[in-house]
C-alpha cells in the first residue's frame, strides 16, 4: 500500500486505529483465538471502527453538521481524540466485563442454545475468570506442584507454551497428607 498524501494518512488512521485500539485492550483482558492473517486482522479492525463510529455517530454529526462544526478547535479536536481513542477503550473494557461474566449466558440457555465460547481454550477460560484458590499442577513429566494462585500469580494464554507462575508453592507430602 503506497500513501501518497496526509489526508489518504489520516484516513486509513481513522479507518484502523480504533480498531486496532479496541481489539489491543480486549485481550489484554480476554484471551480470544487470534487469526493472524492480514486480511483477517484489516477486516476486524475495520469491523470494530465501524461499530465505534456508529456508537459514536451523535457526536460525529454535532462536530460535522451541528453548531458546534464553528466551535473551538480545541474542544473539536479534543471530541475527535475521544471518538478515536477513548470510546473504543471504553467499548472494549465493557465487551471484556460482558465475556468474563457470561453475560449473554442466561439468554442462550433461555433459548436452550450453546455458544461457542470466543475464548480458545479451557486453560484460557478457567484463568481468565479464576478467583484466588489452591491449584495442584500435574506437569507433562508426571512430577505434581502444588501452590496458591493469586493476584501477584500468572497464567500465560500462549497457545505454544502454557506457563503458570504460583505465587506460593507447597511441598507436597509423600504419605498424602494435606500439603
Amino acid at each position: 500500500m503506497k500513501i501518497a498524501s496526509l489526508p489518504e494518512l489520516y484516513l486509513i488512521l481513522a479507518a484502523l486505529v480504533p480498531g486496532f485500539i479496541y481489539n489491543g485492550v480486549l485481550t489484554s483482558f480476554v484471551p480470544l483465538r487470534q487469526n493472524k492473517e492480514r486480511v483477517v486482522l484489516t477486516l476486524r479492525f475495520l469491523t470494530i471502527t465501524a461499530v465505534n463510529y456508529a456508537v459514536s455517530s451523535p457526536l460525529i454529526y454535532l462536530l460535522l453538521a451541528g453548531s458546534h462544526a464553528a466551535g473551538p478547535p480545541a474542544l473539536r479536536a479534543l471530541a475527535w481524540f475521544s471518538i478515536i481513542f477513548v470510546v473504543p477503550v471504553v467499548l472494549a473494557t465493557i465487551h471484556a466485563e460482558i465475556v468474563q461474566h457470561d453475560g449473554f449466558g442466561w439468554l442462550y440457555r433461555l433459548l436452550r442454545l450453546r455458544a461457542i465460547n470466543p475464548i480458545p481454550t479451557g486453560w484460557d477460560w478457567v484463568f481468565s475468570r479464576t478467583d484466588p484458590c489452591y491449584v495442584l499442577v500435574t506437569l507433562t513429566d508426571g512430577t505434581q506442584v502444588a501452590g496458591y494462585f493469586g493476584a501477584r500469580s500468572m497464567a500465560s494464554s500462549d497457545p505454544e507454551r502454557k506457563d503458570i507462575f504460583l505465587e506460593e508453592a507447597y511441598t507436597i507430602p509423600d504419605d498424602g497428607t494435606p500439603w
